[in-house]
């Protein structure tokens, strides 16, 4: 089984489009201070359904991630982040 840490940008509900180089969460540009590039693809629109995330990689363009394989479902999900250690000048206990 494989893991992968990413960071959820949309739940059930919300709908997500990637434009223009910006991530948008029901019509608003997410602000993306940790994301390390700006995507260069385009997404959507669509509805993250029931039971299911919209996850994102920090490296926006080399992730394998929602914008690849769609909304996740929940169940899916095997934790959370509670320490970053890269990059170093961030390390430190990740708030929630």
């Amino acid at each position: 089984r494989d893991v992968f840490v990413k960071r959820v940008v949309a739940g059930p509900g919300d709908v997500v489009e990637v434009r223009d180089r910006v991530v948008l969460v029901n019509g608003e540009a997410r602000a993306d201070a940790f994301a390390s590039t700006a995507p260069q693809y385009a997404y959507g629109p669509e509805t993250v359904p029931a039971g299911c995330l919209f996850v994102l990689g920090d490296n926006r363009n080399r992730s394998f991630d929602s914008h690849s394989w769609g909304p996740l479902p929940a169940e899916n999900v095997v934790g959370h982040v509670i320490l970053r250690y890269w990059p170093l000048e961030r390390f430190g206990v990740v708030e929630h």
